[in-house]
């Protein structure tokens, strides 16, 4: 019984789409507290249903403490709508937040070049 595991094909797995994102806030925001709110928000515009077929995956290893940038994962049918549960976070914990998103991508590698290529304006001084 030595069989190898086949990949899922594509088209059964599904397209994925990876969304950078910047937290502006007054004080940096902890990754624990993003996550709560945000799929306290994916759930009451979406529901469990549509979180469920969104795919959504807040990928740990591309959050910047430092400049408050991410990447979620999501299902490429969902891209608006995850677009949209961002913009409705206007709350992280006790402090107002925005939520921005940076672009999105169809490839992890262009999603983290798109979080490192972001500058803000005293960087250009």
């Amino acid at each position: 019984m030595d069989e190898k595991l086949k990949a899922i094909k594509p088209m059964i797995a599904g397209k994925k789409r990876y969304l950078s994102f910047e937290i502006m806030s007054e004080s940096p925001v902890e990754f624990s507290d993003f996550v709560n709110v945000f799929w306290n928000s994916s759930m009451s515009f979406i529901g469990e249903l549509g979180s469920a077929k969104a795919s959504i995956w807040i990928v740990k290893d591309l959050w910047d403490q430092k400049q408050q940038k991410g990447v979620i994962k999501c299902s490429h049918r969902f891209v608006e709508k995850i677009r949209l549960v961002l913009s409705l976070l206007s709350r992280i914990g006790d402090q107002r937040v925005i939520v921005s998103v940076l672009g999105i991508s169809g490839t992890l590698n262009s999603a983290k070049a798109k979080i490192m290529s972001m500058r803000d304006l005293s960087s250009y001084s």
